[in-house]
């Protein structure tokens, strides 16, 4: 049973409204982009990767070919058939050798530098050619479980780069997804329609039918959390991002509170600590010690309990993008508790006691669309350096993208931003453009040892062998403080009486898990 009627949903933000990942730059844009979009690799509700548009994938021998198989019955919205060629020229166009001069996406970039080429080799088959063997490729390049959407298929243009037809695009999208746009009013909502041809039902092959079980979807950005808890008492909207705080007053409207088990994490990076080849090493973070010194000053769970409301929504488990759902989890991962007097110590050794020679630490953040209270956050970090550490503080709160693209170029080196970042399955993908890629403007690092190590782990492809691996690149990198372990957030969705039933999908700080949905 399909119900004739629309679910409304609302989001904080959408970002640039560009409709194609690479050009985007953005992870707020998997908001609208899922529902149009079909992916290579699907996803289940845990968050694990499942045949999608590809039946199956699998790597060459010598670990630099990917290559996957396609399924038949894949439509896009204007009813043509999808097709190897559109898989092609979308894996070129997303994560090809030849888009370091327009991409806009970090992971994309980062996959840029690693590719040797893409091949269409066989009326259903695709391969995909790496420099070096990069075993995250299926998960953060290609899968719906990943924490972007690179791993969509757009129909082929003429040309990889070509920005009338970008724009053009952006106009009149047209994907594979789940749902088809019908209307857009930028800034204020996207409207959608049920795509009754949408591939992943049963007679493609596929073991469930995941079409909505309802005709339309409006997606209506919503900056106010006090709007959106309204229009949810009000029956105005059906599910809206909202805080802890907002939950009593939603209970008495009649709705209720479901989390997203593992949306996104507080990732604080530290840029431009290098301390190899005489780069930036003009820097205090060039030390360890002083990586470790601000980690260790910080009480994680006094900003769990008071900013975010305690463990429910705001938990302490893992380290940056590695949370108990993530390959290459254990326990001893977990974030350090505070430690004042060893923090003390450190920033002694280091030359800097009770602050003294450190200069302004200037710590960037912005307001998040999926993420509550990201600046309080930075604040209060700032203020307990001040206080315990006698650092000469300032909290900026920025745009996203202007800050990440100042990030790229190199402007934020020696400074810290509080951003928040897509939690994962698999984060090679950072792993790759972080810790992995010499010549990426935005690592992490500048360590030759820490490369190795990353392109040694990135060329397991064993699955039985992967999450001890990666296990332990963690640890090193943890040991590094390179970024500072925060911990994750429980995405609190508010959601009106008019949904009967959700699951929102593990790692989907996004509308997820649509076709679970069953309206009254």
């Amino acid at each position: 049973m399909v119900n004739p009627g629309k679910l409304t949903w609302m989001v904080a933000s959408w970002g640039a409204a560009r409709f194609d990942s690479v050009l985007s730059g953005t992870g707020v844009s998997n908001q609208y982009a899922r529902q149009i979009h079909g992916f290579l690799i699907a996803a289940n509700p845990q968050g694990s990767m499942i045949p999608g548009i590809a039946t199956d994938w699998s790597i060459s021998a010598d670990g630099l070919a990917w290559t996957v198989n396609l399924r038949d019955g894949v439509q896009f919205h204007d009813g043509t058939s999808l097709t190897a060629a559109d898989v092609a020229w979308s894996m070129s166009h997303e994560m090809g050798p030849d888009i370091l001069g327009f991409a806009n996406s970090t992971t994309s970039q980062a996959a840029a530098r690693n590719a040797a080429g893409v091949e269409q080799t066989g009326p259903k088959q695709v391969t995909y050619r790496t420099k070096a063997p990069d075993s995250g490729v299926p998960s953060g390049l290609w899968s719906e479980a990943g924490p972007n959407w690179l791993g969509h298929i757009l129909p082929k243009r003429a040309e990889l780069h070509n920005e009338a037809a970008e724009t053009a695009y952006d106009q009149k999208p047209i994907g594979a997804g789940p749902f088809k746009l019908i209307r857009h009013v930028p800034a204020e909502v996207m409207e959608f329609e049920r795509f009754e041809n949408f591939y992943y039902q049963p007679k493609n092959g596929l073991p469930e039918d995941r079409r909505p079980k309802f005709k339309f979807l409006d997606l209506r950005v919503v900056p106010e959390e006090a709007t959106r808890v309204a229009a949810l008492r009000a029956k105005e909207a059906d599910v809206a991002p909202i805080s802890i705080s907002s939950k009593k007053q939603l209970e008495a409207g009649g709705g209720r509170v479901i989390f997203g088990p593992e949306g996104v994490y507080m990732r604080v990076m530290l840029h431009g600590c290098f301390d190899e080849n005489n780069l930036y090493n003009k820097y205090p973070c060039k030390d360890k010690k002083v990586r470790q010194a601000l980690d260790l000053a910080l009480n994680k769970n006094i900003m769990r309990d008071q900013l975010y409301g305690g463990p429910d929504v705001f938990s302490t488990k893992g380290w940056e993008m590695v949370t108990p759902g993530s390959i290459g989890y254990s326990p001893d991962l977990d974030v350090w508790p505070q430690d004042i007097a060893k923090a003390k110590r450190l920033m002694a050794e280091a030359g800097y006691p009770n602050g003294q020679g450190f200069g302004k630490l200037i710590v960037n953040t912005w307001v998040s669309a999926s993420m509550p209270n990201l600046p309080e956050a930075a604040q209060l970090a700032a203020d307990t350096w001040r206080r315990e550490l006698g650092l000469d503080t300032e909290v900026k709160i920025g745009d996203e993208a202007a800050l990440n693209a100042a990030r790229r170029s190199g402007a934020l080196n020696g400074q810290i931003t509080f951003r928040d970042n897509e939690a994962r399955l698999d984060g090679a993908s950072i792993l790759r453009s972080s810790y992995g890629t010499p010549t990426q403007t935005d690592r992490m690092h500048h360590d030759q040892a820490i490369f190795d190590m990353v392109a040694k782990t990135l060329a397991v492809t064993d699955p039985a062998q992967r999450g001890p691996a990666l296990n332990t690149v963690y640890k090193r990198l943890r040991d590094e403080t390179y970024e500072l372990g925060m911990g994750y957030v429980n995405i609190p969705w508010g959601v009106g009486p008019r949904v009967a039933e959700w699951q929102p999908f593990t790692f989907s700080f996004f509308p997820s898990g649509m076709h679970t949905i069953v309206l009254k």
